[in-house]
């Protein structure tokens, strides 16, 4: 870890800036604010993220954003070890989560509040936004207190 940063912090400002479309328009204004939004089929309920304008089930366009809510629980992680740009602090995990509140729902984002290597497949988190690159709110995820560990 570099200096000053706490245990699972990594500098988020480091990196591409996301590529804003008219779909995900309203998810980094959201952001801004420190809510997840992701969006629903308003025809058979399907939910999903990013937005995409359009349901990947059915393929209706009838969509709309909601707020995602609640702790969700990794599904799926990888820790990088690889220093990919000038100024990344590694190593870091990398999480994709889903909400038991909202299924079909899974956002991937980097996990903070614990070392890398302790985190685990169902660890349970809450989502959290770090200043990322270009001044964009990134989501990312916080490990629950209990997950943590000392």
């Amino acid at each position: 870890m570099g200096p000053g940063e706490a245990l699972g912090e990594v500098d988020a400002t480091v990196g591409i800036p996301p590529a804003v479309t008219e779909e995900t328009e309203a998810v980094w204004s959201a952001a801004r604010e420190g809510r997840l939004l992701a969006e629903r089929c308003r025809s058979c309920g399907a939910a999903w993220f990013p937005p995409r304008g359009m349901c990947r089930s059915c393929h209706s366009r009838s969509t709309e954003a909601f707020e995602v809510t609640g702790r969700g629980r990794v599904y799926s992680f990888t820790v990088n070890h690889q220093r990919w740009l000038p100024g990344l602090a590694v190593p870091f995990a990398l999480v994709l989560v889903e909400f038991p509140a909202h299924p079909g729902v899974r956002v991937f984002g980097r996990l903070r509040g614990c070392a890398p290597e302790a985190t685990r497949i169902d660890m349970e988190v809450e989502v959290g936004f770090q200043p990322g690159p270009g001044g964009f709110a990134i989501p990312s995820f916080v490990a629950c207190a209990e997950e943590a560990g000392p």
